[in-house]
């Protein structure tokens, strides 16, 4: 089994404060209140490259994690598993979980499906169909699945609860099945830099934005929400990168921070947008001279009782 390495934070009393530079000239807002009601805010439309963004996503998670499917949950399941993969995007962790597990059945589910390849390509234990995961889960999922995995729900989730989803998770599991829930944790957001003294001013405000005054906290408390809806056996990993990755995962937070402001314009955001455009343009500059913004990882992984 991993070894859990468990990160003590107090919410109440949050390390992170939002940084004060250059707000008295130009106040940014952070907390994404600007998409409030506006449902998924990264910008699909140009999917061409919201999907570049998510491949890159993928391997990088996967070089920092080390697996697709957690240790402790690996050598438990059956000789031919059946997985679901919630939120699969892209589906390149479905296809790589394919490729190491040729006898297991894959099913993955997304709201949006423009980003998956065409079915004709993807291999033949893997079958995609359309899912709201926020909505009744349909009698065909119920207690089927051996393992669901599932990662970045952080813009799906809605007033800071997780519980709708977990309570659909936990009736799409069969009893005994395991779920692995893949998060950000926006609290532990900083900026790495290669000396102190760098000034990093936009890096500094992406960081504030990342954390959105705790509108995102909840991710660290993961277990605690899976146990109170009927999981057993939670536990939570709190994964950093390296430093030979800070750069890679940088940059591809500014394509994040890009692609929000691309969705401030669609939205009618037009000034805002502006602002964080440069505010990307800025912080490129920063991480040229050896600085990153860093939000770490929470693995949440749990079991429903028999």
């Amino acid at each position: 089994m991993l070894q859990i390495h468990p990160v003590q934070i107090d919410l109440k009393h949050n390390p992170i404060k939002p940084s004060t530079t250059m707000k008295a000239e130009n106040p940014l807002p952070n907390d994404w209140t600007l998409s409030d009601g506006h449902g998924y805010i990264l910008n699909r439309d140009r999917s061409h490259a919201a999907a570049s963004r998510l491949n890159l996503q993928y391997y990088l998670w996967k070089s920092a994690l080390g697996y697709n499917i957690h240790p402790c949950i690996l050598h438990s399941l059956p000789r031919s598993p059946l997985i679901a993969d919630v939120a699969c995007g892209t589906c390149l962790w479905l296809i790589d979980v394919s490729h190491q597990h040729p006898t297991a059945h894959l099913d993955g589910f997304d709201l949006d499906l423009r980003q998956a390849p065409h079915m004709n390509w993807l291999p033949q234990n893997i079958n995609v169909q359309h899912c709201d995961i926020l909505a009744d889960v349909p009698d065909h999922a119920v207690a089927k699945y051996d393992y669901i995995h599932t990662r970045l729900l952080v813009l799906v989730v809605q007033n800071q609860d997780p519980k709708p989803i977990i309570r659909n998770l936990y009736k799409m599991l069969k009893p005994g099945g395991y779920l692995q829930w893949d998060e950000l944790d926006t609290v532990n957001a900083c900026v790495r830099k290669v000396s102190p003294t760098l000034e990093t001013h936009a890096l500094d405000q992406l960081r504030d934005w990342s954390w959105a005054e705790g509108r995102h906290d909840w991710t660290v408390r993961l277990a605690d929400f899976l146990t109170e809806e009927g999981f057993v056996d939670a536990q939570i990993d709190f994964v950093k990168e390296g430093e030979e990755l800070a750069r890679a995962f940088g940059e591809q937070h500014l394509l994040t921070a890009e692609e929000f402001a691309e969705g401030l314009v669609k939205v009618g955001q037009r000034e805002a947008a502006g602002k964080y455009f440069r505010l990307v343009q800025e912080a490129e500059e920063e991480s040229v001279q050896g600085a990153a913004l860093c939000v770490p990882r929470v693995v949440c992984v749990a079991r429903k009782p028999l």
